[in-house]
C-alpha cells in the first residue's frame, strides 16, 4: 500500500465538492439544457481557470433563468448521477465522528437537497443562494463568495475559525476553485474520476482518478483510524484500500 502523505495523519473534518466530484454532472450545464441555452464552454474555461468564474457566472445565469421547478428537478438529476462511494464514504466518515461539509459554486435550491439525501447536515452545506421569490436573485447569486474566484478558501476559514486545524482538514474536488483553497487545509485530493483536468492532476497533493471516491474514506481516516475504519466500514474499506493502493487510481506526492 502506497504511504499517507508525510505528516498526514488524518482529518477531522471533510470539504467535499459537489458538481464532477459527488455528482457526475455540472448542474449550471444541466439547468442550461433544460433551458435550451448554451453554457458549457463558459464552465469549462472557468473550471479549468482560462478565465476568472465571477466573469461568468452572472451571464450564464442571466442566460437561465432558473425558477423553482428548475432546481427541484436537478437536485433530483444529482440524486441520479451521484458517484460511486459517495453515499458510502459520507455515512463511514460520519461514524468516524469526521465532519462532512459540502462546498459548492452550485446553486444552493439544488445542492441542499442533493447533500442531504447522501447524509450531509444541512449546516454543512455550502453552496450559492438563489432566492427566487426575491427581486434580484441574480445580483444575490453573483455576489456570494462562492460564486467568486477565491470563495472557497474564505468559506473554509470561516467555517474553521473555531477549529479544527488546518492540518486536521481535507478537501475534495475536480476544478480550479478547489486548487485554490488547497493553501486552507491540510491535504486537497483532487478528484478526476469524472472530469480530470490537468492543472489539478499537476498542481494537487494527491490526486485520484478512480470513478469512485472510497479511496477518501482511507485519505479521512489516515493511519490513526485505518482500523476503525475498518472495523465500521468494511466494505468500503476494502474497495479504497485497492483504489489507495493503486498509482494508477491515486497518486501521492511529497510535499
Amino acid at each position: 500500500m502506497q504511504s499517507f502523505p508525510r505528516g498526514w495523519t488524518g482529518a477531522d473534518i471533510v470539504f467535499l465538492d459537489c458538481d464532477s466530484t459527488l455528482s457526475t454532472v455540472e448542474g449550471i450545464d444541466e439547468l442550461a439544457s433544460r433551458a435550451g441555452a448554451d453554457v458549457a464552454s463558459l464552465t469549462a474555461d472557468a473550471m479549468a481557470g482560462r478565465v476568472s468564474m465571477e466573469s461568468v457566472y452572472r451571464r450564464r445565469l442571466e442566460m437561465i433563468e432558473p425558477g423553482t421547478d428548475d432546481f427541484i428537478w436537478l437536485a433530483d438529476r444529482y440524486a441520479q448521477t451521484v458517484v460511486p462511494g459517495a453515499r458510502e464514504l459520507i455515512v463511514a466518515l460520519t461514524d468516524l465522528d469526521i465532519a462532512c461539509h459540502v462546498i459548492s459554486g452550485g446553486l444552493l435550491p439544488a445542492v441542499m437537497p442533493f447533500a442531504i439525501s447522501l447524509g450531509v447536515a444541512a449546516a454543512h452545506v455550502h453552496a450559492v443562494p438563489f432566492p427566487v421569490d426575491e427581486e434580484n436573485p441574480v445580483d444575490i447569486a453573483s455576489a456570494h463568495p462562492l460564486a467568486q474566484n477565491g470563495g472557497k478558501p474564505e468559506i473554509i476559514a470561516t467555517v474553521c475559525i473555531d477549529g479544527p486545524a488546518r492540518g486536521r482538514r481535507l478537501l475534495v474536488g475536480d476544478g480550479r476553485s478547489d486548487l485554490e483553497a488547497a493553501s486552507a487545509v491540510g491535504l486537497f485530493v483532487g478528484f478526476g474520476g469524472v472530469e480530470d483536468r490537468e492543472p489539478v492532476r499537476a498542481q494537487s497533493s494527491a490526486f485520484l482518478s478512480s470513478e469512485g471516491l472510497w479511496a477518501i474514506g482511507v485519505v479521512a481516516a489516515g493511519p490513526d483510524r485505518l482500523a476503525e475504519l475498518e472495523a465500521t466500514a468494511p466494505a468500503l474499506h476494502h474497495q479504497a484500500l485497492i483504489d489507495f493502493a493503486s498509482p494508477e487510481r491515486m497518486v501521492i506526492r511529497e510535499p
